[in-house]
């Protein structure tokens, strides 16, 4: 009974992921909307045709690694379940995202190259999470071939954050899940993972993480860059910055949309794990008033090693769906890359042009030191799983 129940269930979210692209005719809005498109770090101008123009967003979309539903996963540990259909979504979104930005990161072009990447997050590693249940030494530092897969997440999220499988993650739950499980990665050496739960981005922390230094400010990076513009600015890591925040309330102000637009072209942008309530979606760039984004609901196979030696096609998603901004759930989480001084503080230098044109209405506290933190002003607001989230004032 209950295989024939997921069977159903997935059968439907597949019918649903299909008929989203007939019945709006994606293609035709597409083709509607001659304006300029910002896709990921990428610009496609308006001074050629349309086709050209449509041919190289597909182009460009079919290059991220996309990750859906699966089933007939190993049972997750103490459950029945052997799939994340219907639940699984914002882990999804999440890694999608993690995987763009390490992508980016180390230019991964060749096939071997994508094929080590995607078996970071493959859904069947049922030997490596044996060993990971059994380790003890939280500290260790041991790399597994597939950090980032499902069957971790879950059991990291059942051990540390009382999380049963089968129930939906919020952004930051999973945010906290990878940034635990990011140093299990061979990626770890030369990369890090930011994140500031407050919504602020911190210099100082982020030059702490870049280059093992806690005490630098502005003035230190520009001395930095210009001591070492040499020796191309490479820094001891990248870091890969998700930035929590929320555009409204209970719905998204209007207002904060420009900014939004605006942080969406930065050449540092790799996307936006948002959404719709209860539904997330991997958000990776607009044209006009309408963000693209790749859908994770959908259902596919899971796949050990093994088979994805052989085939990499159900990591590439042909389907690019449109969603008006206004429609979007105020809870987002912006993902960015850096890989050197001078993009840290070019970076810095534009959020702070942003913050004094748009004033009041940029979303993203923007600090020097970990020190101005206690003077930022927060509003509660309560959401509708009656957590306290805090909002920039």
């Amino acid at each position: 009974m209950q295989n024939f129940c997921g069977s159903f269930l997935d059968r439907w979210y597949n019918t649903k992921f299909n008929l989203t692209q007939y019945v709006y005719d994606i293609d035709k809005q597409l083709r509607q909307k001659d304006q300029i498109i910002h896709i990921l770090n990428e610009t496609i101008k308006n001074d050629v045709g349309i086709e050209q123009r449509i041919d190289k967003l597909k182009q460009t979309c079919s290059k991220i690694i996309w990750f859906s539903y699966r089933n007939k996963i190993p049972k997750f540990q103490i459950s029945s379940l052997t799939s994340d259909t219907g639940w699984g979504c914002m882990i999804r979104v999440a890694q999608m995202s993690l995987a763009q930005i390490i992508r980016h990161y180390h230019q991964f072009k060749k096939a071997e190259q994508l094929i080590v990447l995607i078996r970071h997050f493959i859904d069947d590693d049922q030997e490596e999470l044996n060993d990971f249940i059994k380790q003890t030494d939280k500290n260790q530092q041991q790399y597994y071939h597939a950090p980032f897969s499902i069957q971790k997440i879950v059991h990291y999220a059942q051990v540390e954050l009382k999380k049963e499988p089968g129930e939906w993650y919020k952004p930051n739950e999973i945010l906290q899940i990878l940034e635990y499980l990011f140093k299990y990665s061979q990626y770890s050496i030369n990369m890090d993972m930011y994140i500031d739960y407050d919504g602020s981005f911190i210099l100082q922390k982020a030059i702490q993480q870049m280059f093992n230094y806690d005490k630098g400010n502005e003035e230190w990076l520009k001395q930095y860059v210009l001591n070492n513009i040499q020796f191309k600015l490479k820094a001891d890591k990248g870091i890969a910055i998700f930035i929590p925040s929320r555009i409204g309330l209970q719905n998204v102000n209007k207002d904060y949309l420009q900014v939004l637009n605006n942080l969406m072209t930065l050449p540092y942008f790799h996307g936006i794990i948002g959404g719709v309530s209860n539904k997330a979606f991997y958000i990776v760039g607009r044209i006009q008033d309408y963000y693209i984004y790749l859908d994770p609901h959908y259902v596919q196979t899971a796949q050990n090693f093994e088979d994805l030696l052989k085939s990499q096609i159900s990591y590439t998603c042909q389907n690019i769906q449109l969603i008006h901004n206004e429609l979007m759930d105020p809870s987002i989480v912006i993902c960015l890359c850096i890989s050197n001084a001078l993009e840290l503080l070019d970076l810095w230098q534009i959020l702070n042009q942003m913050k004094q044109e748009y004033q009041e209405l940029f979303f993203i506290s923007v600090l020097e030191t970990k020190a101005e933190i206690k003077e930022i002003q927060y509003i509660d607001y309560e959401d509708e799983d009656h957590d306290i989230v805090n909002i920039l004032k």
